[in-house]
């Protein structure tokens, strides 16, 4: 946590980054009476008082919440040069008013913090999250890759094959990037460290080029991350629902004394398909496990179709069908199974 004391008010707030999902407490000690706050980004804002005798604590997370409102997961990724700035990591401004019973300003505190989409476990660690022991990831050659990295402060992100540099990739600045990778050297791997000294590993990706077929799907995780994997497929299960149906006309003119009614239904049928496909990531390690059950409580998880006539990949919106996913603790390699939901089709019309 982070403070800041004016006139004997103290205010108590959430070091970077904090995850909006997670409690966002603000914490005032003192002797005021109500709290005005005041919190904008990007043109978007919003204000509201509390009554807070003798301080108290705020909960300010649906406030954080709002500003990814209307958030276009893929445009998070798209037109990516060497790394773009991700939507999933904004600064937001507050502006924390601690009044008196009479609504005199006893102190004004001036405060940014950077919010990132996600939240952490209870007893999990962010900074434990971002070390190199857990950003061990696979890119799959054949398909297209992103990492994200947090930074606090600018910095040069060093991109090689763990002998000679590929290129040097310049951050400006406190933010989430997702840097494309694209490019390998001679060795099996890829590492993305600091350029400058204790030179940190940030990443270290090993190239899987042996696996080319598959279903290949990217999600967000649970900690504001663009995620990807390449799943075998399974034999699609497809249902078929029908809607609407036949219903008696009154059709009076279709009606004879000797026979009755002569045309007694009319039709308006609709038919769809919905396709649910079994996906399979064989024999995956412990901690590869738990980074992909992030994919079965993702609300953003797509589907790669291809690359199109610019050579840009196309993606489609995808769903994961509830269920439970356990772990065999005692198990150092086990299937990882999931059932996905594709895109309703609409059939037939009548």
């Amino acid at each position: 946590m982070a403070y800041q004391t004016i006139n004997g008010i103290m205010l108590e707030y959430p070091d970077d980054p904090c995850l909006v999902f997670n409690p966002c407490k603000f914490t005032l000690t003192g002797n005021l009476a109500r709290t005005r706050v005041y919190v904008s980004h990007g043109g978007q804002s919003y204000n509201a008082t509390y009554q807070t005798p003798t301080g108290g604590t705020l909960d300010l997370r649906e406030f954080m919440q709002s500003f990814f409102d209307g958030l276009n997961m893929g445009k998070d990724l798209e037109q990516i040069n060497d790394f773009k700035v991700s939507e999933l990591g904004k600064n937001v401004s507050l502006t924390i008013f601690a009044l008196s019973s009479v609504g005199a300003t006893l102190a004004q505190f001036n405060i940014s913090v950077f919010c990132v989409w996600g939240g952490t476990a209870v007893g999990e660690n962010y900074e434990t999250y971002l070390s190199p022991d857990h950003r061990r990831l696979r890119w799959f050659k054949s398909f297209p890759f992103t990492v994200g990295i947090y930074t606090e402060t600018a910095r040069s992100i060093v991109y090689s094959d763990g002998g000679a540099n590929i290129r040097t990739i310049a951050l400006s600045g406190k933010g989430v990037y997702n840097i494309l990778i694209d490019e390998a050297g001679s060795t099996d791997k890829v590492i993305l460290s600091d350029a400058v000294s204790p030179y940190t590993e940030r990443y270290v990706i090993d190239i899987d080029e042996e696996h080319t077929e598959g279903v290949y799907l990217r999600w967000v995780d649970r900690h504001g991350f663009w995620h990807y994997w390449l799943f075998k497929e399974g034999d699609p299960n497809r249902q078929a629902e029908s809607r609407f149906g036949m219903w008696n006309r009154n059709d009076y003119s279709k009606h004879h004394h000797t026979y009755g009614w002569q045309q007694d239904a009319g039709r308006r049928q609709s038919y769809t398909r919905t396709d649910v496909l079994p996906l399979c990531a064989p024999l995956v390690d412990q901690e590869t496990f738990d980074m992909l059950q992030d994919v079965t409580t993702s609300p953003c998880v797509d589907m790669f179709l291809g690359y199109d006539s610019h050579d840009e990949p196309t993606w489609t919106a995808v769903t994961v069908e509830a269920g439970q996913y356990t772990k065999d603790v005692k198990k150092p390699e086990q299937d990882f199974l999931l059932n996905v939901i594709l895109p309703e089709i609409p059939t037939q019309t009548l």
